[in-house]
């Protein structure tokens, strides 16, 4: 993922229920939405004279959109200390990790998340939503430290404190490729057809095609070659009915890789429909 749009996608899925003191809403953040940077420096400098914590925050997000990473890490650490709300401590933790991890600082970024967590639970039910988050940060960060033990027990702890559909589509997901790195197929197999259930009764219907996609692989690795095929074949056939050309070549591409048969033949059809679409990136270097 880009690191200049994970900050942005991040402080989205905590903002977006409203719970949350920081004011998303302020002339910064809208400047820095539409990556005007200098009138963003602008808005958060007058900022800071009503809200010192939504200013530094703020600057901090330009900061790291400018590849200012130790600029950016020490801004955040800095609107830490300037909450005056435990959600905006939070949130400050939240994006200091994210940007020691997007910097390669991955025992650093551990330690923060894990911090973060530990906080969010003094707050009991209050900050459920951010103990949710700080799990899935940490197991990423464990699974990227090759610790998939561990990343598998954070994933875990995530999935019971979904609350909705959308939330457990997500949890279910990454416990299936936690799953699959501890080479425990069945496992892996069980949570990537309850992670797509609840993604397609969400309508994330771009997520519920990629873990319908791996869901074939764990099938076919868990010696159930058939079922794999089969799984591929239905997605293909519903790529077909809705018109989603870009996941109906991901299909051929997973047909191509995991079918015993007619592997030419397919990606030969998801370089045909790449070329349609104008991804090439697709099936560049096959």
């Amino acid at each position: 993922m880009n690191k200049k749009i994970t900050l942005t996608i991040i402080a989205n899925l905590l903002l977006i229920n409203n719970l949350y003191a920081y004011n998303a809403g302020n002339d910064c953040e809208v400047q820095l939405r539409q990556n005007n940077i200098q009138e963003a420096k602008v808005a958060a400098q007058k900022l800071g004279a009503t809200d010192e914590f939504s200013s530094t925050f703020c600057l901090a997000k330009i900061a790291y959109q400018e590849d200012k990473a130790k600029e950016a890490i020490a801004g955040f650490s800095e609107a830490e200390k300037k909450a005056t709300h435990p959600s905006e401590q939070m949130l400050a933790i939240m994006f200091k990790g994210l940007a020691h991890k997007e910097n390669g600082q991955l025992d650093e970024s551990l330690n923060i998340f894990t911090n973060g967590y530990e906080t969010a639970k003094l707050g009991n039910s209050k900050f459920v939503q951010f103990e949710r988050r700080f799990l899935h940060q940490m197991g990423d960060v464990q699974e990227q430290q090759k610790k998939y033990d561990d990343a598998y027990e954070s994933f875990a702890k995530a999935l019971k404190l979904a609350s909705n559909d959308e939330e457990r589509g997500q949890s279910y997901d990454r416990l299936a490729r936690g799953a699959a790195n501890l080479k425990h197929y069945d496992r892996a197999r069980e949570y990537s057809l309850k992670g797509a259930v609840m993604y397609q009764k969400s309508g994330y219907l771009g997520e519920f095609a990629e873990l319908t996609l791996l869901k074939a692989e764990y099938e076919v690795m868990d010696d159930d070659y058939d079922a794999g095929i089969q799984t591929l074949n239905d997605l293909e056939q519903l790529c077909i009915d809705a018109g989603g050309d870009y996941y109906l070549a991901k299909t051929y591409l997973q047909l191509s890789k995991l079918s015993k048969e007619n592997k030419e033949e397919y990606l030969a059809k998801a370089k045909t429909i790449a070329k349609k679409i104008g991804a090439d990136d697709l099936v560049k270097g096959i």
